[in-house]
């Protein structure tokens, strides 16, 4: 799936994808390839399935952390 395409079934912009990308988040040969790798400029196409994957796995993990974070000040308060 083309970078337009993903963007739009991802519900965000073809320059967050690249970021995503950028920072490592959508990892390469999982999440996306160049359709010709021996070119950086080349278009990237995209597995959208594996790409909602991991990002529901960052909402999830996040989710997870503001749990264990309001869990840890409830005891802090109770505490004193």
């Amino acid at each position: 799936m083309c970078q337009r395409d993903a963007a739009l079934a991802l519900s965000t912009s073809e320059r967050t994808l690249a970021r995503l990308r950028a920072n490592g988040i959508l990892p390469i040969g999982i999440c996306w390839q160049r359709k010709n790798p021996t070119n950086k400029n080349s278009h990237c196409l995209y597995n959208l399935e594996a790409c909602l994957d991991v990002l529901s796995g960052q909402a999830k993990a996040a989710e997870m952390e503001t749990d264990l974070l309001a869990k840890s000040e409830k005891k802090e308060v109770t505490e004193e």
